[in-house]
């Protein structure tokens, strides 16, 4: 069998609703800027991605070693706020930050809204990280996480390696 394929991560895409709004509030908040942009129409569009006739563009943003890819379609099929992160197939990004409480208070300060302050994890392989939750201008979620040991990904590709019991989850429940 020629499976698994070798892989390493390079982009996840989100939809927005507005290309220009979205660069400019990632580039904002996070510091990133675009590498380029590109248009998408015609056949080629609906052949790649299996969409009914539209235009979309798109914006790739490096951070790290990955990246993040904006794209803006037209005509747009859902209006901001309609998906929820319970919906299957929803997709939000994760980004590391050193001190998530100086973090947290910079963009408070700047009008970005949470859904909670910072909240630390003291048990299983996240002991020692903390977690908080924002929105982008479409609402889509965006967590901050500061990786405690076990959540360091070398330590994570550990804990994979040793294998798991999912019948035997660490419980949060606050």
């Amino acid at each position: 069998m020629s499976l698994p394929i070798k892989a390493t991560f390079h982009h996840v895409g989100i939809t927005v609703t507005n290309l220009e709004r979205s660069i400019e509030w990632y580039g904002k908040v996070f510091g990133i800027k675009p590498a380029f942009s590109l248009i998408v129409s015609g056949s080629t569009g609906e052949q790649v991605l299996r969409l009914p006739p539209h235009v979309h563009r798109a914006a790739l943003l490096p951070i790290g070693p990955v990246a993040i890819e904006l794209l803006e379609f037209e005509p747009t099929r859902h209006p901001k706020g309609q998906m929820r992160q319970d919906d299957v197939g929803y997709v939000y990004i994760c980004f590391a930050v050193e001190d998530l409480d100086d973090v947290y208070a910079r963009l408070t300060a700047e009008g970005i809204d949470f859904h909670t302050e910072p909240m630390s994890a003291d048990e299983g392989q996240i002991a020692g990280s903390k977690f908080c939750v924002m929105r982008d201008p479409d609402g889509k979620t965006i967590e901050l996480v500061q990786a405690g040991p076990g959540m360091v990904v070398p330590a994570l590709h550990q804990a994979a390696d040793a294998g798991f019991d999912l019948s035997n989850p660490l419980i949060m429940d606050g």
